[in-house]
């Protein structure tokens, strides 16, 4: 197959594919792996305008699509040997792994790729869910025939394989059964409350906290800075003591250095 024939499988599915350029896994246009489409038209038309890109890797925004991938690294840890004594203390057929769509990476690793079905929540992403392997729903990810330094990603089974992600994949995600803590990170306000904020504006002794909580969570909703910076001056000028300007100018462009932060992070895609 060539890469458009690729390209057009995963697109069939939903995904959105972007690019990166020869033996690289980053788009280096502003926006990044989120300069990705779910058909060729679109990826054309950008690609029209950036065509150093057009010989490049290909890969898959999973933030946009109804995706998830299951990373099991063979390289720097063994990964294959976590998720087998996994499925075992979990009473898991070992090889459901060879049910679905399954990539091997450059360095030998193996991505099994599922579909969240329409209005189902996808897994949570989890770097390390057990040693070795990650559950990617909210990154990017290479796909094949993208082909690096170290190798190429090759498909081990049929793209039509694919299959529905398996309840073992939420509860790798939740922590069923690992040593994992289960104190993990809860958000200091609920959605809940942030409808509150919204109404009522902010508390008087929580206003910098709630205005930097509902910033960080527009911003990973992805609604756009200037609307973000609007919806934060309307709900503080809602507050029985408003925040000086300053102060909100500081809270917002605070949030907005984290968000960039932590999207850069989010560029090292996996461990492959």
């Amino acid at each position: 197959m060539n890469k458009w024939d690729y390209i057009k499988q995963y697109q069939q599915t939903g995904a959105y594919v972007f690019m990166a350029l020869p033996n690289q896994k980053f788009n280096g246009v502003e926006g990044g792996f989120n300069n990705s489409f779910n058909n060729r038209d679109d990826l054309q038309s950008w690609l029209n305008v950036y065509p150093e890109y057009c010989k490049g890797n290909v890969g898959i925004d999973l933030s946009k699509s109804n995706l998830v991938v299951v990373d099991i690294d063979k390289h720097e840890q063994n990964g294959m040997a976590s998720i087998l004594t996994w499925f075992k203390s979990q009473g898991v057929n070992p090889d459901t792994l060879q049910d679905t769509y399954i990539e091997q990476t450059p360095t030998g690793g193996l991505h099994a790729f599922y579909l969240i079905p329409s209005g189902q929540d996808k897994p949570k992403h989890i770097i390390n869910a057990i040693k070795g392997v990650d559950v990617l729903s909210n990154t990017a990810v290479m796909t094949a025939p993208s082909i690096m330094t170290s190798g190429q990603y090759r498909q081990i089974t049929p793209f039509d394989k694919i299959k529905p992600a398996p309840t073992w994949v939420y509860d790798l995600s939740n922590g069923l059964g690992t040593d994992r803590p289960s104190h993990t990170y809860n958000a200091r306000y609920s959605l809940a409350d942030r409808w509150k904020m919204t109404i009522n504006g902010f508390d008087t002794g929580e206003r910098n906290n709630q205005a930097m909580s509902l910033a960080g969570y527009l911003f990973a909703i992805d609604v756009t800075p200037q609307d973000i910076y609007d919806i934060m001056q309307e709900i503080n000028a809602r507050s029985n003591e408003p925040l000086p300007d300053h102060e909100l100018n500081t809270v917002y462009m605070s949030a907005r250095r984290r968000e960039e932060k932590k999207r850069a992070r989010m560029n090292v895609y996996g461990r492959d």
